[in-house]
């Protein structure tokens, strides 16, 4: 039976906004009946229009806004409302943090289930433009010619010509530009997933902020490069910076851009940044985390929550290019890293020697199976030395650690845990493993590496 007061699709009503939901969507109540709102901000009053209705809530899309929150600001970037991101750029900055820490404990509490632990104050960003050091672009086209952009929400096949991202560098803006320009004279199309014909996919580009070096990787059908030459002389003596030109090659129809056989088409296969006195080597496919700036810091709060001593055995899981790792094994007698990206397993154990550290290793594989082998028959003591692991660093996917990894965390038996997340919600809910698991959540905090958008980079204490 259909509530009296559940609002059917296409109805207009008028809501006033109580607060923001997980992912970032405006909450609003009719009658008690709940109602998500997109592009709506806390104070807000709005005319909102309802595009799905079910027993138990709505969503619905902001029309109009009929009476401001004082929060709201006017959007600084030209594309906004039409590209789907950055969809807080309307809510002032020290607001954004309030809500996003407010996520970070009704996540812990609801879903983890913890309580009685410390919070620590939100580090906000330094830098709220411009602060992303990678992006990925699709290629489209249509009666209007070559597209390079982003994919409009919730359609594929469709993609907004981006003139000036505000997340990225005027650098790489003017790159996309050029590339753009370039792939719509070559005579080549855009590929179209749909017929399986074109040639131009995606554009990827790196930026590293303290050396200065750029990764450009075109992702493109099989096929012959279209003047090659001229573009590689072109596009270098352009933008000096790039020191890695390179062109990977789609043969299938899923629409990534990343995991291809490349060609260096100039410089090198990787480009180096330098994080927290360390100099890495950034290889095409290998994960880094994409505000540089606020990653330095992250990597500080963890060795904060970590606390490392000169005798302590240290895991790292999913390590990464060693990053995280190398920071630890300047504090502690040995980091050993779990990484399931072979590319980046061999780009750690590099940047373990470019920076000269010896007390780091590396090995491939999932990390519930290589745990299970280290497991068996007492082989962290063999391989390891005596004593027990003293500190596990955990830093999955966005989907959190499985329950076997949990499991093989928790055999591993170690003194301390520090979580790194991006997603609150799978944190908690491995929080709540953990918990069951003997373990006590000591402490949590939030690094926006993220700012304008609902997502918070959250690190968290755990101790036996």
């Amino acid at each position: 039976m259909t509530r009296p007061d559940r609002p059917s699709v296409a109805q207009q009503i008028e809501l006033e906004i109580e607060s923001l939901a997980f992912g970032g969507r405006g909450l609003a109540r009719l009658n008690g009946f709940v109602i998500f709102v997109e592009g709506a901000l806390p104070g807000d009053r709005v005319l909102a229009e309802i595009i799905r209705s079910t027993r138990s809530f709505a969503e619905a899309r902001t029309v109009a806004v009929i009476s401001p929150s004082q929060a709201r600001i006017e959007p600084e970037c030209r594309h906004f409302g039409v590209c789907g991101g950055c969809s807080w750029q309307t809510l002032e900055y020290q607001t954004q943090l309030k809500f996003k820490q407010r996520q970070v404990d009704d996540c812990l509490s609801r879903i983890g289930g913890v309580d009685e632990y410390e919070i620590d104050t939100p580090l906000g960003a330094s830098q709220i433009w411009r602060y992303r050091n990678k992006v990925e672009y699709s290629f489209t086209g249509d009666e209007g010619g070559l597209k390079l952009g982003f994919h409009l929400p919730g359609d594929w096949r469709r993609v907004m010509d981006v003139e000036d991202c505000l997340l990225h560098s005027e650098t790489t803006n003017r790159m996309r530009d050029f590339i753009r320009e370039f792939a719509s004279q070559s005579g080549a199309g855009a590929y179209d997933q749909r017929s399986g014909k074109g040639f131009w996919r995606h554009l990827v580009l790196r930026e590293a902020f303290r050396t200065g070096e750029f990764m450009v990787n075109i992702v493109t059908a099989p096929g012959e490069f279209p003047a090659a030459r001229r573009f590689v002389n072109e596009i270098t003596s352009t933008f000096p910076g790039i020191a890695s030109l390179l062109w990977s090659v789609n043969g299938g129809r899923s629409s990534v851009a990343a995991g291809f056989p490349y060609h260096v088409l100039a410089g090198r296969d990787h480009i180096f940044e330098e994080i927290g006195g360390l100099k890495l080597e950034v290889s095409p496919s290998s994960f880094m985390q994409t505000n540089t700036g606020m990653a330095e810091r992250l990597y500080g709060k963890s060795l904060e929550y970590g606390a490392p001593g000169a005798g302590d055995l240290v895991f790292d899981l999913y390590s990464g290019i060693g990053s995280i790792a190398l920071s630890f094994a300047r504090h502690c007698r040995e980091v050993v890293g779990i990484e399931i990206v072979e590319e980046a397993v061999r780009a750690a154990a590099a940047n373990a020697r470019l920076n000269n550290i010896e007390n780091a290793s590396f090995r491939y594989g999932k990390v519930r199976s290589v745990l299970k082998e280290i497991l068996a028959a007492g082989r962290v003591r063999q391989e390891y030395g005596s004593g027990p692991v003293e500190l596990v660093i955990l830093d999955p996917p966005r989907a959190g650690a499985s329950k076997k990894e949990i499991q093989r965390i928790l055999e591993l038996d170690p003194d301390r845990i520090v979580y790194v997340s991006c997603n609150a919600a799978t944190m908690a809910a491995n929080a709540s493993r953990l918990k069951e698991g003997g373990y006590r959540l000591v402490k949590a905090g939030s690094v926006d590496m993220f700012p304008h958008t609902p997502h918070i980079e959250v690190v968290a204490s755990f101790k036996k």
